[in-house]
This record gives C-alpha cells, structure tokens and sequence, in this order.
C-alpha cells in the first residue's frame, strides 16, 4: 500500500531539496532534466523563461510512503521513476530520493511547478491528485504491493481509510450518529437535542462542529462532508420524509458497441429477478447478431481464425508499446539536450568573464548562480557526448518536432488497435459462451 500526499512549494525551493537529499536518509537518487545540486537554480530558470507560467508555486513535492516491510528500497524507487514518467510525461524537471530513515520506506519528489518542454503550469487540483493517485495504487497492485480500495467516500485521507478498517475512526462514529439522528427527528431543535443526548458538544457560528466526549478538538460538519454541514441537515431533515422521484433512465441508442453476453446460469442476479433475466435474454440475443455480423464484416469464419487474430493484433501491440517507448525516450533526450544547450549559452559570457577575472571570489558571489548553471550544463552536455559549438538550436527543434509528430501518429494506432483488440476479445468469449448454450441444449434435449 502506498500513500501519496502533493503539496506545493512557494519559497523555501532550495531549503526543501536540501532536505529530501540529505545523505543520513537517502537510499537512492534519481533526477530527471536536472542537477539535484542545482535543481533550485533550474527551476527558477525555467520559470523566468516561461512567459505564460504565472502563479506563486515554484515547485511541487510528493511523497509516497509504503507499507512497513512489505517492499525494498531498489523497488519503491522503481516503482516511483514510473509513477513519475507515466504522470508528468516527462515535461516537468524533477529530483526524487528514497529515504529510509523510518520503519516505513518512502519517496520524496520536488518537480518545477513549470514545464520546460511546452512553458505549461503544472494543474495542481483535486483531479490531478486522483490521477497521481491512482497511477500509484495501480502500480502497487502489479507488483503485488497491497492497495486501499476504492471507496465512495472519496475525499477521506489514507490515514483515515486506515482507521476505519481498525473501526477506531471518530470521523466515521460521527457520521454515524448525525446520520441516525436526522433519520429520528422532525425539527432542527430536536436533532441538537438528540446529538447532545448521544454525548456530543456542540459549537455554533460559522461552521456547525461537534466534539466527542474524549475528544481534544472540535470537527466541523463540512470535515465530515457537503451532506453535513448546517444547511444541508437542515435540508434532509426536511426532506427525508419526501419519496425520492426515479429518474428516467435514458433509451440506449442503437449503434452501442458490442458489449459481453451474460451467463445466465451463473447470473446470480438473473437466477434471482424474473425482471433481469428478462433484460438479460433481450441483451444477450442482441449481442448474439452483432457478433455474427462482426465476424462477418472482419471476413472470419471460424474461432481458430479469431483466435489467430487477437494472438497478431497482441504481437502488433506489443511492437507499437516498444516503439513508442524508443520514440518517447529519444524524444526526451533531445529535449534535455535543448535545455542545457539554452542554458550553456546564456551562461557562456559569465562564466568566460569569470575565468577571466582578476578577483575570481568577488566575481563567484556577485554571479554563483549562473557559474553553476553554466558548470552543470557543460558537465551534462559532456556526458551526453554533444559538442555545445557544432550542434544549433533550430535543429534539434526540428528534430524535436519531427518525434512528436512519430509519436502522435503512433499513440493513435495504439489506441486504434487496443480498441479494435477488446473488440476482438469481446467477440470470442460471446462465442464460447453461445458454443457452451448450444451444447448444453442438445445435451437436455437428448436426455429428453
């Protein structure tokens, strides 16, 4: 199980990458289109070069936390690169460590709040952190690492999942008992009385909060969620005793894609409900003709041809996930290139006036900042062995746009064929499950 957190960091940059790279907590460390020594300086770069990247966020840190014991320093920092790679797509600069100074091993991530690939700001909101999250929790299930469950109450923290599987999590017992109360009351006044009746303190003013009899603090209603604050017990009380109106479900449209049939003698809703069993036979004679006139339009006769069909189009797929990989890490590469070649040339006459000072110290302190940037850069642009003189700007941005251009093409012939593959997939358990109906009813009807 994995916990992740994200929260932004407005000015203590260089401060905070000090401390996720501290050497009495670091296992590993990995960085992505920086220097962890002069991460700080490159993020403040790349956010003066970004003219549109407006906001006070400077950087963002994440922190993903495992179960104790259950995996290994070399994974979870594995596990973290992919995470990364899969969530910013390789747009944002970013340092990510794994400390192991505690029982429970855990990553620490501080990427630029700006991408230097399109001059974007990282959209920091509620729907970005499930999506981070749910990457984390998938990539915890494929590697046999336990995973918290999807929940209706999809606002709770971990630490509060993680109570409420203990049965210790007050949150919940107050829940509990606002919810009982407005279920036995027909007035506001009286729903008071009866949480005061349960042991609760009450507050008013702004926020409605409650206090448990052992507990230190208050908790407001809304904590709790939008069905709880004081507006909306008020509104279910009022309205608890009116009969709820069932919408109309919507008529599904006819050119619906191939769907599942359904097992109707391991149904155990269609063993149950007349009514579903119904729907069910309607659904699965539906399904039945669209399958034969697939199988028609894609001219395969038998299921040996389906079968040899899904086993190329998955060998197919496989080449194309290869092929995006190639193109997306060259990609990569050529945009670090692009960064530190930016870099080195703005930096270029510093750093000459420098090695040409008469006061090398009092020249450093007035210009640390870009010696160092035009020291990494030199040191990165070496080891990718590229030669900052002899390679242009213009053409690695051709070079740039003609992998994107791969790419895009490529990503829609994955998505194409992962489509076309699932339909195939579909066509062949509809068939094994009509193969297995006719058996059975010649089967009964000899027995007959």
């Amino acid at each position: 199980m994995a916990v992740t957190k994200i929260w932004s960091i407005k000015q203590t940059l260089f401060l905070a990458i000090q401390y996720i790279l501290n050497p009495d907590k670091v296992a590993h460390v990995h960085s992505y289109a920086c220097a962890p020594q002069t991460a700080d300086l490159e993020f403040e770069l790349t956010l003066e070069q970004n003219s549109r990247s407006g906001g006070s966020n400077k950087a963002f840190h994440i922190m993903q936390s495992f179960k104790p014991h259950e995996t290994t320093p070399e994974q979870a920092h594995e596990l973290a690169k992919e995470m990364l790679e899969r969530h910013l797509q390789g747009k944002f600069e970013y340092v990510l460590t794994t400390h192991v100074d505690k029982k429970h091993i855990h990553n620490h991530i501080i990427f630029c709040a700006s991408s230097y690939v399109d001059h974007k700001k990282y959209n920091d909101c509620t729907k970005t952190y499930y999506q981070l999250r749910a990457i984390s929790d998938e990539l915890c299930h494929d590697n046999n690492l336990s995973v918290i469950p999807p929940t209706e109450n999809k606002g709770i923290s971990h630490y509060e999942w993680q109570m409420r599987q203990e049965g210790t999590s007050w949150k919940q017992e107050l829940q509990k008992a606002i919810d009982n109360a407005i279920g036995s009351t027909n007035s506001y006044a009286d729903f008071l009385v009866k949480m005061e009746l349960l042991g609760y303190e009450i507050k008013h003013g702004k926020h409605l909060a409650f206090r448990a009899k052992n507990q230190e603090r208050f908790t407001r209603g809304k904590r709790l969620g939008e069905a709880y604050t004081e507006e909306n017990i008020k509104l279910r009380i009022e309205q608890k005793d009116k009969v709820a109106v069932k919408k109309r479900k919507k008529i599904s449209p006819t050119n619906q894609p191939l769907s599942i049939m359904i097992e109707l003698d391991k149904n155990k809703k269609a063993m149950e409900n007349k009514g579903y069993e119904h729907w069910a036979k309607l659904h699965n004679l539906k399904q039945s003709a669209k399958t034969v006139n697939l199988m028609n339009k894609y001219n395969i006769s038998s299921i040996d041809e389906l079968e040899d069909v899904i086993t190329q189009s998955n060998t197919q797929l496989q080449n194309l996930t290869t092929e995006i990989k190639v193109v997306e890490k060259d990609l990569a590469l050529q945009q670090e290139i692009n960064k530190y070649l930016k870099v080195y040339h703005q930096t270029q006459k510093v750093y000459s006036d420098y090695q040409h000072a008469k006061n090398k110290t009092v020249y450093y302190d007035s210009h640390s900042s870009a010696i160092l940037l035009h020291q990494t850069s030199m040191k990165v642009l070496q080891k990718l062995k590229v030669n900052p003189n002899t390679i242009t700007s213009n053409s690695l941005l051709e070079n740039i746009s003609k992998h994107q251009e791969k790419r895009q093409h490529l990503n829609h012939e994955h998505n194409t064929l992962k489509k076309k593959l699932r339909e195939y997939q579909t066509l062949h358990q509809n068939i094994n499950l009509t193969l297995k109906s006719n058996r059975e009813s010649n089967k009964d009807d000899k027995e007959r």
